[in-house]
């Protein structure tokens, strides 16, 4: 089989094994990674694409802002994206292992039976079926290319051809480390391989491959210790109620650990995977599973040089997977010790290891080599695909996770959180109350239960539990917004306008916090600040067609009446089509009754119950004198909601005006026989009308 057949067969696996994952939805970190990202969700051509291509990790960035740009929040091209640069890496995996697999037996098959594993593995899915799990597959893409590129150069017989491949290999170098800084690594991986390959070491070589990570620290040292800085404080976690991060002593301790109880069993056979495991805090230095860690890494290491010669692919499976990310990341506490994604490059190495043990199969039993690769691959596929579907929406993934790790408390948080974004409440509430069991200081499970409370109409349960939430943990944003909330139903915009005030100081850049500015400006009269609040909310989520919606209607009230058409205009092929129809209808009452009248009748063509634009349209055929139009509309409305006063007073002066006086009469006394003793405030309004009626 040709090398371009292999290349063709690995992609092919690759997309039957990762279709299931292509309409997966956002989620864990992909939220926060797209939909608040402002500078991605105002993409509006490929120039403002192509305007994300500066600072740190800018060609992740653009690669999603590209996405945007063809499928808006669509997931489905994320994914596809996602799946072509998977395929790609496991080709370059194949080329890999085939440039290390020189003067072995079944070369071709080695390195395909590497490859294919690598494609299909399941802990992959945390890489490839998670959107923002984006950063380390197409890191390795670079990172894999500049590997083969080096190898190539090794092995250039002509000093042009090896110049040429050098250059490439920098290229690839630098463009991994502009995709994601984990990329550090790969100096110290080339390094490695040189000094496998080589019969005595080559420091011309070694030397400045080692020093080229100490130099990368020293240049960019201020963004280095800024990254630290941040990384420690953690500070969105923190203000929720969650753990801080370990200090660097117990992380090392505890990473390292799990690299050993986590990682490494996972590489051999990837089960109980998990977005986010249960990791307990390793204390001591002589924590017995602390020095079982060392002793076994030890091991490899030592296996590593010793068996250079007699079983190369083992030892360029070991220094792949060690002088890599799944270590480097011991010296940056983060809140997360295990991100499955993050061994997505060190699974380089896995490829090597089941490549060696593949060479070994074909050695020893030729005539199963190819049952026992089928047969794994066959295996890891299915997982894999089970897998995806766990991925397939936060639901799913939380489930997964509070399964595996019941005692751990952000599961059960995440999951009341999915169940919430599904109007689940009751099955968000226990989820919540399990998680405030296992922490009980927990300030986003308290918001987020206030927030259902104020759905529900407790509003007094709600305001408690608010103010205690914004008592003890003053840094946390969405509790003020909740608190502004609760105000904001109460009819209070003067206690809710601190409140939301202190969540932007926090966070100036929480559209929920803008949008509701907005809303209470809107209460107190502050029409031309509601405005502003709006048109912030509106930047922040331009997907959000409420909040668009809001903006047209405040923009109407300044008299901004262009802005507000074309911004209504543009809403009538949105969810909020029919409001945005009523709203251009109300625009033109007064300029133009004839357009009016057919934004309004398309409004209710669209939402035939949406009694406020019958209502509207009513009153406009009373302006036009076609009392018999208005009459029916109005009746409609009263059909569906008897007591709706508005639409009462007008049937009655629609009757009046064209001369049926009876009927108006009959209507008042009607709404006031079923009505008169709620004390509405119509019902004056109605007893008014009659008796001025004459007889």
């Amino acid at each position: 089989m040709s090398r371009a057949k292999h290349s063709f067969l690995l992609a092919a696996l690759t997309f039957a094994v990762y279709a299931n994952s292509l309409s997966g939805a956002l989620v864990f970190d992909d939220q926060q990674l797209i939909t608040h990202n402002p500078q991605l969700i105002n993409i509006r051509t490929l120039g403002d694409v192509m305007a994300l291509a500066s600072g740190p990790r800018q060609l992740l960035i653009s690669s999603y802002g590209l996405n945007f740009y063809i499928s808006r929040l669509d997931t489905f091209s994320y994914h596809l994206f996602n799946v072509i640069l998977h395929a790609i890496n496991s080709i370059l995996v194949f080329y890999i292992i085939h440039g290390l697999a020189r003067g072995i037996p079944s070369r071709d098959y080695v390195a395909l039976a590497g490859s294919a594993v690598f494609s299909v593995h399941t802990l992959l899915t945390g890489a490839v079926s998670y959107i923002a799990g984006r950063s380390s597959v197409l890191c390795a893409t670079f990172y894999f290319a500049a590997v083969l590129f080096f190898l190539k150069a090794l092995d250039a017989d002509q000093p042009v051809k090896r110049a040429v491949h050098l250059a490439l290999t920098l290229v690839s170098a630098f463009l991994a480390w502009q995709t994601k800084q984990e990329a550090i690594t790969l100096p110290l991986l080339l390094a490695g391989i040189v000094v496998l390959r080589s019969e005595k070491l080559n420091w011309r070589w070694i030397a400045p491959l080692a020093a080229t990570p100490v130099v990368v620290l020293v240049v960019f040292r201020e963004q280095v210790a800024q990254l630290y800085v941040s990384v420690m404080s953690n500070k969105v976690l923190v203000a929720a109620g969650f753990e801080r991060v370990l200090e660097p002593a117990a992380y090392f301790r505890t990473y390292l650990t799990a690299v050993v109880g986590y990682y490494l069993p996972r590489i051999v056979f990837p089960m109980h995977l998990s977005v986010d495991p249960q990791i307990d805090e390793v204390q001591y230095w002589y924590s017995p599973e602390f020095l079982f860690s060392i002793a076994v890494l030890g091991a490899l290491a030592w296996a590593a040089l010793r068996y250079r010669k007699e079983q190369p692919l083992l030892s360029f499976g070991l220094a792949a997977l060690f002088i890599s990310p799944l270590t480097a990341y011991v010296v940056l506490p983060l809140a997360d010790v295990v991100q499955e994604h993050r061994a997505y490059i060190p699974a380089l190495g896995a490829a090597l290891l089941f490549a060696a043990a593949f060479q070994w199969i074909a050695k020893r039993h030729p005539q199963r080599k190819w049952p026992a690769l089928i047969a794994i691959v066959l295996v890891f596929s299915v997982m894999t695909v089970a897998r995806n579907r766990v991925w397939a929406n936060s639901i799913t993934l939380w489930s997964d996770a509070k399964m595996k790790s019941p005692n751990k408390p952000r599961p059960h948080f995440n999951l009341g959180q999915a169940y919430q974004d599904a109007q689940r409440m009751p099955l968000a509430i226990e989820e919540y109350q399990h998680a405030l069991a296992l922490k009980p200081d927990i300030h986003a499970a308290y918001s987020n239960m206030a927030a259902i409370y104020l759905d529900s109409g407790q509003l007094d349960k709600g305001e408690e539990t608010l103010l205690k939430v914004t008592e003890i943990a003053p840094d946390f944003t969405e509790g003020f917004i909740n608190l502004a909330v609760l105000y904001l139903r109460r009819q209070q915009p003067d206690k809710a306008l601190p409140a939301v005030d202190r969540a932007i100081a926090l966070n100036s850049d929480s559209f929920a916090a803008h949008f509701n500015r907005g809303e209470i400006l809107t209460l107190k009269g502050d029409l031309q600040e509601a405005v502003k609040s709006y048109s912030r909310a509106v930047y922040l989520r331009p997907d959000l067609p409420s909040f668009r919606l809001s903006l047209a209607v405040a923009q109407m009230r300044i008299g901004d009446n262009a802005a507000a058409e074309k911004e209504l205009q543009s809403l009538t092929s949105s969810t909020v089509s029919a409001d945005a129809y009523r709203q251009l209808g109300i625009l033109y009452m007064d300029r133009d009754a004839d357009r009016a009248s057919q934004f309004l009748q398309q409004s209710v063509q669209m939402r035939p119950a949406f009694l406020d634009a019958r209502h509207d349209l009513a009153i406009l055929y009373i302006k036009k004198r076609e009392f018999e139009k208005a009459a029916e509309e109005l009746r409609i409305v009263l059909n569906q909601k008897g007591d709706y006063g508005p639409g009462v007073l007008n049937l009655a002066l629609a009757y009046e005006m064209a001369g049926k006086v009876n009927d108006a009469r009959q209507t008042l006394r009607q709404y006031l026989e079923k009505y008169g003793q709620s004390g509405g405030p119509f019902v004056l309004q109605a007893q008014q009308r009659l008796a001025n009626l004459r007889p």
